[in-house]
């Protein structure tokens, strides 16, 4: 079809190449190097294609003004706080993403991360590695009768809710977008957030990254705390503000922390926080497993086909691009 594609998500089709040749079938595919890109890249280059299967690059304002025959923006991930989507929407891009694919693999690492931190699991391992055998000195914890507080209890979170549940946690939440009753469903109890800071034996967080949840946990909420309490954050890094966290960890203001997300990525040398003995750290690699890939990836494939045939796409972030006179697809 002469289609021109542009991927940028680094993990996209490589480890499901039956999906990566479908969208070769539809045009001219392109891997773009050393993603995510910046603004300044892309703006350069973002004219030339009619499809983009995005990955964490800048697609400001400035930059899909410049994307002149974009029709579809697939971002390869649940964030979209990477996209402009007011813009996008204006100019008629339709934008899609992969919600629920990741939600099993997340919530399960989020479980992962939670009894690596109260059995002390990574330490142990090393200490017998290195011909210490301590186990009978130290005194780990159960989670069984703890208080797991949930921050954010969309589709993860609340996946995270159904697994504790069933180890016997009590489940508490903060979300200001949810309905009572559908926390209740879940057998969870809405609180405020100071409220749920200060009960909470481990604090989970599951929230979309925005300028409103900006280090909506920072010094302040850090010190509501329990000393003994955990923080884990499998959402976005800049939620948390992590100088704050470095000083509570020094401090011993809380246990310990347990991170698949930071706020710069990868972080930089010798940085302090993942030096920490308290603190357990994975490479936003919460969602990576063979499973959720491979949902992911059906999903986008899906979309920039359907799109580039003239189809309406299943997982739009966007909706109302789909009834603007200026849409750039013109549907069967």
């Amino acid at each position: 079809m002469g289609y021109r594609i542009l991927i940028t998500a680094r993990s996209y089709g490589v480890h499901c190449p039956d999906q990566l040749e479908r969208l070769e079938k539809l045009g001219e595919v392109t891997r773009a190097k050393n993603p995510p890109l910046k603004a300044d890249t892309l703006a350069q280059i973002i004219h030339e294609y009619d499809a983009i299967v995005a990955g964490l690059d800048e697609y400001t304002a400035s930059v899909l003004e410049k994307a002149e025959k974009l029709r579809i923006l697939a971002r390869y991930g649940v964030g979209l706080n990477n996209v402009d989507l007011k813009k996008a929407t204006e100019l008629g891009i339709i934008v899609t993403y992969t919600p629920s694919a990741n939600t099993i693999s997340v919530a399960e690492h989020t479980l992962a991360l939670i009894l690596s931190l109260v059995k002390n699991i990574v330490q142990s391992n090393e200490n017998v590695k290195r011909g210490e055998w301590a186990g009978q000195r130290e005194l780990n914890s159960e989670l069984h009768g703890k208080v797991l507080g949930i921050i954010g209890l969309g589709k993860i979170g609340g996946m995270v809710a159904q697994i504790v549940k069933a180890l016997g946690m009590t489940v508490i939440a903060y979300d200001p977008y949810l309905k009572r009753e559908d926390a209740e469903r879940l057998g969870v109890e809405l609180l405020p957030l100071e409220k749920l800071l200060q009960i909470s034996d481990i604090v989970s967080i599951h929230a979309p990254y925005s300028h409103e949840t900006h280090h909506m946990i920072g010094e302040r909420e850090l010190s509501m705390m329990k000393k003994d309490a955990y923080i884990i954050n499998t959402a976005r890094g800049g939620l948390i503000d992590e100088k704050a966290l470095i000083d509570a960890l020094k401090k011993r203001i809380i246990a310990g922390a347990a991170l698949d997300v930071l706020e710069m990525e990868p972080p930089p040398p010798n940085y302090e926080l993942i030096k920490m003995d308290n603190v357990l750290v994975t490479p936003h690699s919460a969602s990576h497993t063979r499973e959720a890939v491979r949902r992911m990836t059906e999903m986008v494939t899906g979309d920039v086909e359907a799109v580039l045939r003239g189809e309406k796409p299943k997982y739009v972030a966007n909706p109302e691009v789909l009834y603007r006179d200026n849409l750039r697809v013109k549907f069967r």
